[in-house]
């Protein structure tokens, strides 16, 4: 039969296009599987390097590490178990007093768990919650790989399975091998391809649907990497318009704006309520930088794109740029392309030499940041130099017709050139001489296969691809083994928990008053979130700063994102509501406590000195904003005195500094703290001769509680930090303790009913004064006195009071997160928003 006839045997079993007839039922109708497999390699090969290094690293169930880190290991871990027990008990989203003396939930959860993923976490046992985060890293890198690959398919209008290359490397840059346990920042690296391809398609073709969702989504997730996000957005539009000569300057950027403010309105629900809480935080408010700074040389700079270079998570402001080392050769290959058009190049490339000096330059550090110098964890917008660096690297490799082989031994002998130069003139603490080897080997075998890329012989060119595929994979795993995928030891981590949540089950069977719970030592300061108690700890960046000045005065821990119970003294404590202690030491019992519980080695004290929720001050006790005191000793020992005491609280006790220890000399029985001003100190060990104390932290420097003494007692303190450790002994007078206390114990408020978001109580005055309560002064509380609504005032801005005349009152008080109503209004109308224009322009078939 001829070839014009019926189609012959042969071609039926392979279908009319070719194709075999059994692959289209392998693979369904639209062969959909195989004709995605770049996507799909882009999501799976990412995810296979994860998983691989973490079974190589013994994380569980593959050995007994897990991938906790940095602020996965003391925030993230700690605020997603209080999210599982709020979710799985059906417990208020809006406030909780299981963090510090309590906090506003939505306004944490917008800053640290808005991630929609975090929503699975109701499925999730706690116990498991580490490896549930652990899936979720995995997750979110594979999902930076998959994005970036949609993006250069659609930019770039190929099925290449080139773009599985570069994929990996965006997923795998040093951006998130430094930052990938920052899960609350993975969602804006892996949705920001999704985010540039809709900004480009709302300029090219007027659909707008991608753009606003994947912005949305953004802006929700995490509102801080997405300012990043946005202002890489205004710059990448102003190059979008240059190429496109100003036309259609007006319409588009009417565009751009509408459908941005669109999405920032869609998130309101989340962002008004985050930037009330956050303008309480030590992170808020705006200081512009003075003077001009530059932070390192560029050769420095640039020397970060060789391989296996120590990434910098958490100080300095050292960017962290690699993402392959093709990319080093790629760009100068993209430099002499000459089918790509210079003015496509110039803003591009200038817009690369920008990203540089942000990095290094402290004014665009402030302004890329949101106007804020980060605490820690430098250049956090260098996943977005990434971004824009791998596209122009592929965009070489697509045009593959403008590259000769001349360019590619210019480029190499320029790439070369410049493993010289680190070689010679580089820091060589951060940039060692076998990264720089090690580069230089691999930018010789990139220009190899890039050789066969380009040439004519076909079989070359397929070697060349194998070749590219494993050197690739190899290269990313490598550097990912020697620069990521920290661990710590899983039993370590939950070690005490089951400790904790045992002496508490029990605890609250037997006092269901309100009370406040701490530790004399602790994993993290969010220990109450991971073990469901209340405390006077927490560590995060939206804490109210006004406490944490207030636990300075009174000589406790307390810094710009924490406040912290280490250097209560019996009287702070007492303030604090502090009724129990949690501690790993069977010596704690003495006049001021006593052991109530135990639980295989953890032990449980009641503090004798304890108050109510609520207590009457009268108007002379003092205000540490209003006076000027000249330690934390003094300011407690004005303490006592406004309250009656004619003694002071603590008095000086010989104390013998010597040249590697200072000896405190304990005379009589006897509460001891210690203070000292010396911020080098970074770790104080107390030996008793029978037993020993460690204090963490005292760089931040608090009281040292030494605790009961008795007579007779030595105690030696020395710090491993510093050889003259300067600290003074100071002796607790009992008597002005108990006049404080009883003065403070005669007027408390009686509680009733109390839940997260109210508290009910009754009190009688005697005298007219101030009800001083334990609860951080946040607008977010209505204050109602008999029934009717008061403005309360904030004592030392930190404290709520409530100032009340002689007679007895009942007292209310309930919370609502500030924005969070105006907020919602406004997101479900920016939805409505674009559901109208969606289903214009839906008949239009011009949305997406």
């Amino acid at each position: 039969m001829s070839r014009e006839g019926k189609p012959t045997i042969r071609r039926r079993i392979l279908g009319g296009n070719g194709k075999p007839a059994i692959r289209k039922r392998i693979l369904g109708r639209s062969g959909h599987l195989y004709r995605n497999k770049d996507l799909y390699l882009a999501f799976f090969v990412p995810f296979v390097i994860m998983a691989g290094m973490c079974i190589a690293r013994g994380i569980y169930p593959f050995g007994n590490q897990c991938f906790l880190h940095i602020d996965m290991y003391h925030q993230y871990c700690p605020f997603t178990v209080e999210l599982i027990d709020r979710l799985q008990e059906g417990k208020s989203l809006m406030y909780s007093w299981n963090l510090g003396l309590g906090s506003d939930f939505i306004g944490l959860y917008a800053y640290y768990l808005a991630s929609p993923m975090n929503w699975l976490a109701f499925l999730c046992p706690k116990s498991l919650v580490i490896e549930f985060m652990t899936l979720l890293v995995l997750i979110k890198v594979s999902l930076c790989g998959f994005s970036f690959a949609y993006y250069l398919r659609n930019h770039f209008q190929t099925r290449s399975m080139s773009i599985v290359l570069f994929a990996v490397f965006y997923a795998l840059s040093a951006f998130t091998c430094a930052y990938n346990y920052n899960i609350m920042w993975l969602d804006g690296v892996w949705l920001a391809p999704l985010i540039v391809l809709g900004l480009e398609r709302l300029i090219n073709e007027k659909k707008c649907g991608l753009y606003y969702a994947a912005l949305a989504a953004s802006i929700f997730s995490n509102y801080y990497i997405s300012i990043m996000i946005c202002i890489f957005l205004v710059l990448y539009y102003l190059i979008l318009m240059a190429e496109r000569r100003g036309k259609g300057f007006f319409s588009i950027s009417a565009r751009f704006a509408f459908y941005s403010l669109l999405a920032g309105g869609t998130s309101a629900v989340l962002l008004l309520p985050e930037m009330y809480v956050f303008s309480l935080s030590g992170s808020g408010g705006i200081s512009f930088p003075k003077y001009v700074q530059w932070y390192f040389s560029a050769l420095d700079e640039l020397a970060r794109s060789c391989i296996s270079v120590e990434v910098v998570p958490t100080t300095g402001h050292w960017p962290n740029i690699y993402c392959g080392c093709a990319a080093i050769l790629l760009i100068f290959l993209y430099m002499m392309n000459r089918n790509i058009s210079w003015k496509k190049k110039i803003p591009r490339i200038l817009f690369l030499a920008f990203f540089l000096v942000s990095f290094s330059n402290n004014i665009l550090t402030f302004i890329w940041h949101g106007l804020a110098f980060p605490s820690g964890l430098p250049a956090r917008q260098t996943f977005l130099y990434i971004f824009l660096l791998l596209t122009m690297c592929y965009e070489t490799v697509h045009e593959t017709k403008g590259s000769r082989k001349l360019h590619v031994g210019a480029a190499l002998l320029i790439g070369m050139g410049l493993m010289v130069l680190f070689a010679l003139f580089a820091d060589k603490e951060r940039i060692t001489m076998e990264s720089i080897v090690m580069t230089a080997v691999l930018l010789g075998a990139y220009a190899l296969i890039y050789l066969f890329y380009i040439g004519k012989d076909r079989n070359f060119y397929r070697l060349g691809c194998v070749f590219a595929f494993i050197l690739v994979i190899v290269e990313a795993a490598v550097n990912l083994e020697a620069t990521s995928v920290s661990t710590t030891n899983r039993d370590s981590y939950r070690m005490n928990l089951p400790k904790y949540e045992a002496l508490m089950d029990r605890l609250n069977e037997q006092d269901d008053s309100f009370f406040r719970v701490d530790k004399q030592t602790r994993l993290t300061k969010n220990d109450s979130a991971m073990a469901g108690f209340r405390s006077a700890t927490i560590f995060s960046s939206l804490m109210n700063i006004h406490v944490a000045d207030w636990y300075r005065a009174v000589g406790m821990e307390g810094g710009k994102n924490y406040y912290c119970y280490n250097g209560a003294s019996p009287l702070t404590s007492a303030l604090l509501s502090v009724k129990y202690l949690m501690t790993n030491s069977a010596l704690e019992e003495s006049p001021l406590r006593t052991l109530v519980d135990s639980e295989k080695g953890m032990y449980l004290y009641e503090n004798l000195y304890t108050l109510s929720l609520g207590f009457m001050v009268d108007s002379e006790f003092i205000d540490c904003n209003n006076q000027e005191y000249e330690d934390s000793i003094d300011m407690q020992n004005e303490m006592v005195k406004s309250l009656g005491a004619a003694e002071p609280l603590f008095t000086e006790i010989e104390t013998e500094v010597k040249t590697k220890a200072t000896i405190i000399h304990v005379k009589e029985d006897s509460y001891v703290m210690g203070y000292y001003s010396d911020k080098r100190a970074k770790s104080i060990t107390a030996d008793y001769g029978y037993k020993t104390r460690e204090f963490s932290k005292c760089d931040h420097v608090y009281l040292l509680d030494l605790g009961w003494c008795e007579a007779g007692t030595d105690i030696t303190l020395t710090s491993p930090d510093i050889n003259v450790l300067q600290v003074q002994g100071e002796q607790m007078n009992l008597e002005s303790l108990n006049t404080a206390y009883r003065k403070l114990s005669e007027r408390t408020m009686e509680l009733g009913e109390f839940t997260d978001t109210s508290v009910e109580g009754y009190i009688e005055v005697e005298k007219a004064g101030n009800l001083l309560l334990s609860i951080p002064a946040e607008k977010g509380w209505s204050v109602y006195v008999d029934g009717e609504m008061i403005e309360p005032e904030a004592f030392c801005d930190a404290f709520i009071s409530i100032p009340l005349e002689a007679g007895s009152y009942d007292i209310s008080l309930k919370y609502r997160t500030p924005g969070l109503v105006p907020g919602a209004m406004v997101s479900v109308c920016c939805v409505g928003v674009f559901v109208g224009v969606w289903g214009w322009k839906r008949r239009r078939r011009n949305c997406f």
